[in-house]
């Protein structure tokens, strides 16, 4: 939903609803980091009697499914017209992001190759999804003008401003190399990035008369 500059505000929104289900991620495996293009140790081997390799061929929940994004901004641009005179010139503006986790799953080692994050125990999305997120920013600037053809604008950003930390991902490696358990599995490996800002001035200035 969106509503184009006018009367002094506009309002740009969107909401994704989708599901990414399967049991191969495409040229690029980012479950466990392997990048080698075209190049996947999914399909290797069969599964074999002994079941050494899980739910490895179950579809289920990709690394990458989010279920749900929305994004909402909006602006305001004070002026005269509107009974702004002291304010003219500034302009606000926020935006809202939220999405929801993605699936995080159980990974043993390859039994064959020994490396990390490969098999997924008790298929894919076993551990549940990562925490709901939601972050505000906002912006503000406001023009100085110093004469009729120069001024400077004071630049205010400031992001996540509910300061919203949640786990962003857990290792989800069961174990480092096969038969070896890793003790941080399930242990947060990252999270939101904190409260920031950014403050600047812009110069601008015309060479035409």
């Amino acid at each position: 939903m969106n509503k184009r500059f006018s009367n002094n505000w506009q309002l740009l929104s969107n909401w994704r609803i989708s599901r990414l289900r399967g049991n191969f991620e495409g040229h690029f495996r980012n479950d466990n980091g392997q990048t080698d293009p075209a190049i996947s140790s999914l399909f290797d081997f069969t599964g074999g009697v002994f079941g050494l390799l899980g739910d490895q061929f179950a579809a289920g929940p990709l690394n990458t499914d989010r279920r749900h994004i929305v994004n909402v901004y909006a602006s305001y641009a004070f002026s005269k017209d509107k009974g702004f005179a002291s304010l003219a010139g500034l302009n606000l503006g926020g935006g809202l992001h939220m999405e929801s986790g993605v699936p995080l799953s159980k990974f043993g080692a390859h039994p064959a190759y020994l490396n990390a994050g490969e098999v997924p125990i008790g298929g894919r999305g076993s551990l549940g999804r990562s925490p709901f997120f939601t972050q505000l920013d906002l912006h503000a600037d406001y023009p100085w003008v110093l004469s009729e053809r120069t001024k400077l604008s004071f630049i205010a950003d400031f992001f996540n401003v509910f300061n919203s930390r949640p786990v962003r991902l857990v290792d989800q490696n069961f174990e480092v190399s096969a038969g070896v358990l890793n003790l941080d599995f399930n242990k947060p490996s990252s999270y939101r990035a904190p409260f920031n800002m950014r403050l600047g001035m812009r110069f601008e200035f015309s060479l035409i008369r």
